[in-house]
């Protein structure tokens, strides 16, 4: 009898709480960024992924190649950008975060192997990520002035620049270089532009 007074009891004070008590609470914003960067850090892609909505949006200020609209939109385009992250081993440290609201703003510090093998310790950059519902909706990434002046250095002279019926600024050419790495340009956006025509062609 005290048995089932007791559970009794209980069953009455569960259903008096409110559904929130019920239930953990919902990770903070800057819990859930700090978990997509340590898994993005260990290298899996999957895991990051999973840290974002379906249709989350990634932006690059400025684009990190010419031509390119700096713009990944939903997992499969994020994606192809990680994996050339991963490969290129790059290593993202946040620090001086805010966060109000569902915004999570950060120092992006970002440094690789063969970043540093062309004299670039490390990029530096603005992280501005909204989060919602445990999940980041989307993030904005604007290189600091001190960055692009790091960037603009190793820019080669304009004899050398390319010409496609136009010239191409001696300060933004090197980011499609370097920003992320070697390899994580060119493995990410390649597999991109691969992503986006096989969507066109079915």
């Amino acid at each position: 009898m005290k048995t089932r007074l007791i559970a009794i009891t209980t069953l009455v004070l569960m259903l008096a709480l409110p559904p929130v008590a019920l239930y953990a609470q919902e990770a903070s914003p800057m819990t859930v960024v700090n978990a997509w960067v340590a898994a993005l850090n260990a290298g899996d892609v999957e895991a990051a992924l999973s840290y974002l909505a379906d249709n989350a949006v990634l932006t690059f200020v400025p684009p990190s190649m010419p031509g390119d609209d700096g713009i990944f939109t939903g997992k499969e385009e994020i994606r192809a950008w990680y994996q050339g992250l991963v490969a290129a081993k790059g290593v993202t440290t946040l620090s001086d975060c805010q966060v109000k609201g569902e915004q999570v703003t950060c120092l992006d510090t970002y440094a690789d192997a063969g970043l540093q093998g062309m004299g670039v310790d490390f990029l530096e950059a603005e992280l501005v990520a909204t989060v919602r519902g445990g999940k980041i909706q989307g993030y904005t990434v604007t290189m600091t002035p001190e960055t692009l002046a790091k960037l603009a250095k190793l820019a080669p002279p304009p004899e050398t620049l390319p010409k496609s019926g136009g010239t191409t600024p001696a300060a933004t050419w090197p980011l499609w270089l370097v920003v992320g790495g070697l390899l994580a340009v060119t493995l990410g956006l390649g597999l991109r532009r691969v992503s986006r025509q096989q969507g066109q062609s079915k």
